[in-house]
Formats: C-alpha cells, structure tokens, sequence
C-alpha cells in the first residue's frame, strides 16, 4: 500500500502504524495535532496514537495521559 498525502513525518509514521496493524484507512478517519493522530471509526470510537520523533516509534495514548 502506497501512503499519500501526508503532511508530516508524524502522519506518515501513524498511518504506517495502521497499515502494520490491519487498520483499513477506508474505514477510519484520522485527525493529526503535532505528533498526535486520532483514528475514528463509523461509531465514533476512536484511538490516539502518539509519534514519538525521538524513538520513531508509535504508541497508543493511555487514557490517563
């Protein structure tokens, strides 16, 4: 899968994280801020990634955060 249009390393590196982890992009939308993006799906749940630009690593945010 080829990952267009993303406006930061940050975005680019959580709709990786996705794609690894079996996210269809079609089903979810994904709102960045920073280094953070929100995935929501059709119900309205959503999940908070966080880039880390020190490790290249994403995370999911706890809630506690």
């Amino acid at each position: 899968m080829v990952i267009k249009g993303c406006r930061t390393i940050a975005e680019y590196a959580i709709r990786r994280w996705m794609e690894r982890e079996n996210f269809a992009e079609r089903y979810f939308t994904v709102e960045m801020d920073g280094n953070k993006g929100t995935i929501t799906d059709r119900s309205g749940d959503s999940l908070t990634l966080v880039y880390d630009r020190y490790t290249q690593e994403v995370y999911i945010k706890n809630q506690e955060e």
